[in-house]
């Protein structure tokens, strides 16, 4: 199994952490990224790619130091939007997987959960899929509406029941990857879904159970309380 991380944001809202880059801000005593990587292993991913940006040389020795058994690909690159960013992991990854999962770097999920994601959006043969939870802590989740097959009918503005929200992990296929637009065509990744999904491509839309988007300040103290009571290692 191939997965990614997507840790080239600039994690502006965490920045009274001071000078830690966001994907080493400690959560319960380990780097965020630690738990993220927790959550691909425990799912079978022996080779991660990670994606940083030209501030996140840290980031590599970090992750490689804690996790001598995975195979990391460390990427460097300055992108323009997050749908950018999801696009060159997932065109890399591509070239070599026939499928894979990528997560953005705060996004906390347990390793239950991501496991159960996968196989989900296996046993649904879609083209692509998103995790899906019922937790809102978000600013401005994406709202999906999903069917009885558990397949994503809606995203966003179009959606009417509200039945979940997006939490950060996305399964991928090589046939999707190959399709991608332009990175210029999407400012943000949420767009690209939502596009997909309106298009009439079969997306599966698997709902979790509580996971956690670390995004400001005040989500660090719900994040330790998460991981120490749901997410022990």
């Amino acid at each position: 199994m191939r997965a990614a991380i997507i840790a080239a944001g600039e994690g502006s809202r965490l920045a009274a952490q001071g000078s830690v880059i966001k994907p080493l801000i400690p959560v319960a005593g380990r780097p965020l990224s630690h738990w993220v990587v927790d959550g691909l292993r425990a799912a079978g991913a022996a080779s991660i790619t990670v994606l940083s940006n030209s501030r996140g040389a840290a980031l590599a020795p970090s992750l490689s130091a804690a996790f001598p058994e995975v195979a990391f690909d460390f990427v460097t690159a300055d992108t323009a939007s997050s749908f950018e960013s999801f696009r060159l992991v997932s065109l890399r990854l591509a070239e070599t997987a026939e499928e894979f999962a990528v997560s953005t770097v705060d996004a906390l999920i347990s390793p239950g959960d991501v496991a159960l994601f996968l196989a989900e959006c296996r046993r649904a043969k879609a083209l692509a899929g998103l995790a899906l939870t019922a937790h809102v802590d978000d600013e401005k989740p994406l709202w999906a509406d999903v069917d009885s097959a558990g397949r994503v009918t809606a995203l966003g503005d179009a959606a009417k029941r509200k039945d979940a929200v997006t939490c950060g992990l996305y399964y991928m296929t090589r046939a999707a990857a190959r399709r991608l637009p332009a990175a210029a065509e999407h400012s943000r990744l949420r767009d690209y879904w939502s596009g997909l999904v309106a298009g009439g491509e079969v997306v599966a839309g698997v709902t979790l159970s509580k996971s956690l988007d670390v995004d400001r300040p005040e989500d660090l103290a719900a994040a330790e309380t998460f991981l120490r009571t749901e997410m022990k290692r």
